[in-house]
This record gives structure tokens, C-alpha cells and sequence, in this order.
């Protein structure tokens, strides 16, 4: 695995698509929680907001040790577009140049190929989890009341729902690369899919008129995003869910299984 994921990495380094969108990725990680206090710091210090407690960073324990790594993790996982944008055009780039067809001739079977990239997505995981923790104990240490090392493992559970949400996101972005063939068309797809044709069905089809809110809470993508769910509302003293269900985790399993096996399929059983 090692050997193929340095193949990846040295076919990636060259392309300015892909330094373009690592320092995008990195700059919007690094960027959006000291930016977002900063932002309510100002606005607590303007006048218009002088009186508003509610919007005083150090009102809300966001950076305390129980809430910490739902927070960040859920804020971080919307950022997994800038990674699946590696993955899509990292495949797809291998049908537009017939790079795929001639590392088969040259002996890298198709088994390989599927494990170079699923190396690649495994690696990119790791990393953003990786970061994700560095950055949690930087701002535990300078935003939280107290900062006490032995607490941080308080729900650190959701770093485990952040990297397998992850590896979801990237083998669902995988899978259709594999299918469609066209970075342009395959982005496309994914954006309308997510954004649009899975919401819609979701909460009209499935949840309202159907009446089947399990259902709903399956389809592909959301049974992905259930597994951290919407953090914030516990500050305005509504109920919510802090933890990792046994329900979210067992579908989402099931369509991790379903994306590997299919993935390995379009590449060992079709005609590169």
C-alpha cells in the first residue's frame, strides 16, 4: 500500500489542479475557527453588538473539552469537497489519458489501481484527522476555560465519525468517477445530487409523504452526515444529539461496504 499511494502522490505533485486545491483545503482548515472567533470578537466589541452576550465567543464553551470535537468535526466535514475534487479529477484523469489502460499493460494489475487509490483516500483521511486533532488541542489550549490534557479524550469518539465520514464522502466520490468517466460531469452529478436531488427526496418524498422517516435518514449521503450530527443548537437550550448512534453507524457501514464493493467491481469486472 505504501508503494502505491507514493505512485499516487507522484502522479498528483506535478498537477497545479491538485497544489491549487491542497492550499485551498489547508487554508480554509487553518483559517475558519480563529476566523470565526475573530469575527465574533469584532462584533461583540461593536457597537451594535456591545450588549449581545449571545454573541461573546467566551459565552459559548464551543472550545471546552465535552463540546469540542463534535464542533470542530462537524464544521470540518463540510470541507470534504475540496478533497473529493482530488479524488474525482484523480480518476477521472486516468481514463482521459489512458494512463489506467497502459499501467495494466505495463503490469500494474487492476487490483493494484483500485488500491492505489484506495491508499490515496485512506491517506487524505488520515491527514485531515490528524490536523483535525493538532488544531482541537491548539484551541482547547487557548480558547477553553481550563485546559486540562487528560479531558481531551472526553468524546473524542467523533474523531472516528470524522475520519470514517471521510473515507465515505471519498469513496462515494470514487464510485462515481469510476461510472461516469468525466471530471466535469462527475462534479456536477455529485454537487446535484448532494445538494439537491438527495434533500429533496429526503425530506418531501421519503419523510413527509411516504411517511418513512428511516428511510429518509438511509439514503446514501444522509445516512454519511447523520453520523455527526448539527452541534449548535445545544447553546440555545434545545435538545441534541452528542453522540455517535449505533443506528447511524450501522448504515453508514452498510454503504461503505456497498461503495468498496461496487468500486472494486467497475474496475476488475469492466473493460478499461
Amino acid at each position: 500500500m505504501i508503494r502505491l499511494l507514493q505512485i499516487e502522490l507522484a502522479k498528483l505533485w506535478p498537477a497545479k489542479y491538485f497544489r491549487i486545491l491542497v492550499v485551498l483545503w489547508l487554508t480554509a482548515f487553518i483559517s475558519i475557527p480563529f476566523g470565526g472567533v475573530r469575527l465574533l470578537e469584532w462584533m461583540t466589541n461593536g457597537m451594535a453588538f456591545a450588549e449581545n452576550i449571545m454573541l461573546d465567543p467566551n459565552a459559548w464553551p464551543i472550545f471546552d473539552h465535552g463540546d469540542l470535537w463534535q464542533n470542530l468535526s462537524y464544521v470540518y466535514k463540510m470541507f470534504t469537497v475540496f478533497l473529493s475534487f482530488v479524488v474525482i479529477i484523480s480518476v477521472t484523469n486516468e481514463f482521459d489519458y489512458k494512463t489506467i489502460r497502459q499501467n495494466v499493460i505495463d503490469g500494474f494489475s487492476k487490483k493494484e489501481f483500485w488500491l492505489s487509490k484506495i491508499s490515496l483516500i485512506l491517506f487524505f483521511s488520515i491527514l485531515a484527522t490528524a490536523m483535525l486533532f493538532v488544531l482541537g488541542v491548539i484551541l482547547n489550549w487557548t480558547y477553553s476555560v481550563s485546559f486540562d490534557a487528560t479531558l481531551l479524550a472526553t468524546n473524542s469518539e467523533f474523531l472516528f465519525a470524522y475520519f470514517f465520514q471521510l473515507v465515505y464522502f471519498l469513496m462515494f466520490c470514487f464510485v462515481l468517477s469510476l461510472w461516469i468517466k468525466r471530471a466535469g460531469v462527475v462534479i456536477a452529478t455529485m454537487v446535484f445530487w448532494v445538494y439537491i436531488i438527495e434533500p429533496i427526496l429526503s425530506a418531501l418524498v421519503v419523510d413527509r409523504w411516504l411517511d418513512m422517516p428511516v428511510l429518509a435518514q438511509s439514503l446514501p449521503m444522509e445516512a454519511g452526515w447523520n453520523l455527526i450530527q448539527f452541534p449548535f443548537t445545544k447553546y440555545l437550550l434545545m435538545q441534541t444529539q452528542d453522540f455517535i448512534g449505533a443506528q447511524d453507524i450501522l448504515v453508514a457501514s452498510g454503504w461503505m461496504a456497498f461503495f468498496f464493493l461496487v468500486s472494486y467491481l467497475l474496475i476488475t469486472k469492466r473493460d478499461l
